[in-house]
């Protein structure tokens, strides 16, 4: 197979033929009639499939045919050895194009390289500028075999296997029945099971037969001498005979074989040909095709776990369902996604807790277009409240916390600053659900990442709180409020919406099992101790905290309400005796005030009671109601 030059091409250009006149778009290139046909034949074979329009489409204008790239990025090597390398439109700041190629595959590269389905511990940041000049399938081929290489620093890994004989000495286990049927004549065979450790076992089965392979299809002298040399460490392991179920065997491996997962994943693209795509065909010897909105998310993930050490990062979170329950089934439907959750790891100061929701977008907005919405999509926009109002009321805080929304979308000449802020509603005037849009910029690097590390930080300023207070006039801290002086400032009277907490106290088992028969938590009213008093009768909490005491009165049994807010009733001694309320007719008083309680937050953050009533001027053993603004 003669060597070709490889052919270039964005997201969105055109392919055309050079039998053919040209179609005159903005991006296109003009392939060998060949290598066309084997292109267009390729798309016809693959229609209709998963991702198939994405990635290319065939068309026809004027009785000229011609190829449309899509949202798939990667390379393709057609049977005439053709290799084709579709890359992404990255921009250089203040630049208006995207046509440097080098700029181009670099920042292609770097996306790759951070991708969650294909990492490559051994390929080091230093060697891209030796593989800049690479066609990306040698570039993988290349990362396949330096993962070998390391592979085999380490010691290729043997495993046991179970074999049946009929042989002439006696080892392992000996077969009864077997031995019967086979053996009744001849007395001097065993049939026998045992187990031997060997190295011929799935994993190294597949590295051989991916060696052979990449050894025919590079196109690349010095990856074809290490491929025939790395062959010569797995000369006495033959190459599989039944690839898939190999392959199967070899995924469900346990942490042992930890070391081969990486190999495995991209054994299985090269053997069974195909990428991150459903693509096959007779038109193609290899395509490596990658969604670009699936790179970019990855790579936004991996910035933000690199950079933002101080919180905890989770890709593709899936703890909530956008509908709780089915039918009779406890069981949610419709499961939610979200690209990146950042949380904050210090939940004990949590009037400062944050939760930011990121979703990446591979598309190209336009500031100057307010009128058409600046080109965002109203799904999207659906999407991110969806997640907003979920993580919002979701099981995994112990407040009303608001999460932080955030739309990131590439850089580019249209799009070069943040949107100000979206305001989904403004139901509490300080705690409104917010959406920021932020352009990233993926050439914009700097120097050891400092670039990355830069927007990074400012995505997460402006989603931690849009209309951020400066350093010198900081948010307050949690307020714990006992009497009218103290809570009706000017401050209060301004922002009358602020949320409250309730730290209540439950006496006995009893009393907590009638609290969560009837859903209510009852608090005195009148003059007796405990009873609410002063302002604290006008304030309906948003989260109710239960607790009783353990040893030592160490708080324990802590359970942790929403409260329906528009349900507070107000109770008399008879009532509360309709109630069957366990105090005793003596017991209880003559009135009180009932707060009707929601979901239990059951996978709370750890709450400290005993600093919630220290940092209040409380004495750890008073019962009383506590009220706590944040």
């Amino acid at each position: 197979m003669s060597k070709k030059t490889p052919v270039f091409i964005h997201e969105f250009g055109i392919l055309s033929d050079k039998n053919q006149k040209r179609v005159c778009a903005d991006e296109e290139k003009q392939l060998s009639h060949e290598t066309f046909q084997n292109l267009w034949n390729f798309i016809l074979e693959n229609r209709g499939g998963q991702d198939a329009d994405e990635v290319m489409s065939v068309h026809s204008r004027g009785g000229r045919q011609y190829i449309k790239t899509g949202r798939y990025v990667g390379t393709i090597q057609t049977k005439d050895g053709q290799i084709i390398e579709i890359l992404p439109k990255i921009y250089k700041s203040g630049d208006k194009t995207e046509s440097d190629e080098k700029l181009c595959r670099r920042f292609f590269l770097r996306m790759l390289y951070s991708f969650q389905h294909s990492e490559a511990k051994s390929f080091q940041e230093a060697s891209l500028n030796t593989v800049e000049n690479f066609p990306i399938l040698e570039v993988y081929i290349s990362r396949y075999l330096s993962e070998v290489e390391q592979l085999l620093t380490s010691g290729i890994k043997k495993n046991y296997i179970i074999i049946e004989e009929n042989q002439r000495f006696l080892k392992g286990k000996l077969l009864i029945s077997k031995q019967i049927s086979k053996n009744c004549v001849d007395k001097t065979k065993f049939a026998v099971r045992y187990s031997k450790y060997i190295e011929n076992i799935p994993q190294n089965r597949i590295i051989v037969s991916t060696l052979q392979k990449l050894s025919k299809i590079t196109q690349n002298s010095v990856n074809a001498a290490r491929c025939y040399n790395l062959q010569s460490f797995f000369s006495d392991i033959p190459a599989s005979v039944n690839i898939n179920s190999d392959l199967q065997l070899s995924m469900r491996s346990n942490r042992l074989f930890a070391t081969y997962q990486n190999l495995m994943q991209w054994s299985s693209q090269f053997l069974l040909n195909k990428g991150f795509t459903t693509f096959s065909g007779n038109h193609v010897n290899q395509s490596l095709l990658f969604s670009a909105e699936k790179l970019f998310e990855s790579f936004i993930a991996h910035l933000f776990k690199k950079y933002a050490g101080e919180y905890v990062v989770s890709n593709q979170h899936s703890k909530y369902f956008l509908v709780d329950k089915y039918g009779d089934t406890e069981h949610g439907k419709f499961r939610l996604r979200p690209d990146i959750v950042v949380e904050s790891k210090d939940s004990g100061n949590f009037s400062n807790y944050d939760t930011i929701i990121i979703d990446t977008k591979w598309k190209n907005l336009d500031s100057n277009a307010p009128d058409k919405n600046y080109l965002i999509d109203i799904k999207d926009m659906y999407q991110l409240y969806a997640y907003g109002q979920k993580y919002h009321l979701g099981d995994s805080y112990f407040l009303d916390i608001i999460p932080k929304l955030v739309l990131v979308y590439p850089y580019t000449e249209k799009f070069q600053a943040e949107l100000k802020p979206f305001v989904y509603e403004e139901i509490k005037a300080k705690y409104g659900l917010k959406l920021v849009v932020y352009p990233f910029n993926l050439a914009d690097e700097g120097n050891h990442g400092e670039g990355y590390k830069r927007q990074i930080g400012e995505i997460m300023q402006l989603a931690a709180n849009p209309d951020k207070l400066p350093a010198s006039n900081p948010t307050k801290p949690m307020q714990v409020f006992e009497n009218e002086s103290e809570i009706l400032t000017e401050d209060y009277k301004i922002n009358s919406d602020d949320r409250y907490m309730l730290l209540g106290y439950y006496r006995n088992e009893a009393h907590l099992n009638w609290i969560l028969q009837n859903k209510l938590y009852n608090v005195r009213l009148g003059d007796r101790h405990g009873a609410l008093r002063g302002i604290d009768l006008s304030i309906t909490p948003s989260r109710i905290v239960l607790y009783t005491n353990g040893k030592n009165e160490e708080p324990v049994g802590i359970k942790i309400f929403t409260v329906n807010q528009s349900e507070v009733l107000v109770a008399d001694k008879q009532k509360m005796e309709e109630l069957k309320y366990p105090a005793g007719s003596k017991g209880i008083g003559e009135s009180y005030k009932l707060f009707s309680l929601g979901t239990e937050i059951k996978n709370h953050k750890k709450l400290d009671i005993r600093k919630i009533k220290t940092d209040s001027g409380r004495s750890e053993k008073s019962y009383r109601p506590l009220f706590v603004k944040y």
